[in-house]
């Protein structure tokens, strides 16, 4: 099993532990989390507190967090729609994976779509989790 496939896979254990958070910040005091800070939760074994109160360190974060940033692309790529891309450097345009995972995840695909159940976000890891075993480890790098 892959790093990545045992993050994903972990991160649907804390999310059915925990709950999705779907609403501001990256985190509830009620202990639900946003996808993408429970991938971080997986992936480091901790949560800092300012996933509660300031968003752009918890993006800053979890960016910046290697093993975090891999499983999110991962799942990104399994998402049926393409990431939203951002302007990281004047002129230079980049995919958002973790916009676009937690952007799936808290409101879904579509203007007029629900977003995911709790059940349905694990599944999908799951299978993301699945696809990356599936690929022999040479070429998974």
């Amino acid at each position: 099993m892959s790093e990545t496939a045992r993050i994903l896979r972990y991160t649907g254990r804390i999310l059915t532990e925990r709950g999705i958070h779907t609403g501001p910040q990256f985190a509830a005091s009620d202990g639900s989390l946003d996808i993408c800070a429970a991938i971080y939760l997986a992936a480091y074994g901790k949560q800092p507190a300012e996933f509660e109160t300031d968003e752009d360190y918890s993006t800053t974060v979890i960016e910046l967090s290697y093993e975090a940033r891999q499983a999110i692309k991962a799942l990104s790529a399994s998402l049926p729609t393409e990431p939203p891309t951002v302007e990281s450097v004047p002129g230079y345009e980049e995919p958002s994976h973790l916009e676009h995972v937690s952007r799936w995840a808290s409101t879904g695909q579509f203007p007029d779509e629900q977003p995911p159940t709790l059940a349905e976000v694990i599944d999908h890891l799951v299978r993301a989790a699945d696809a990356l075993d599936s690929v022999p480890q040479s070429l998974a790098a």
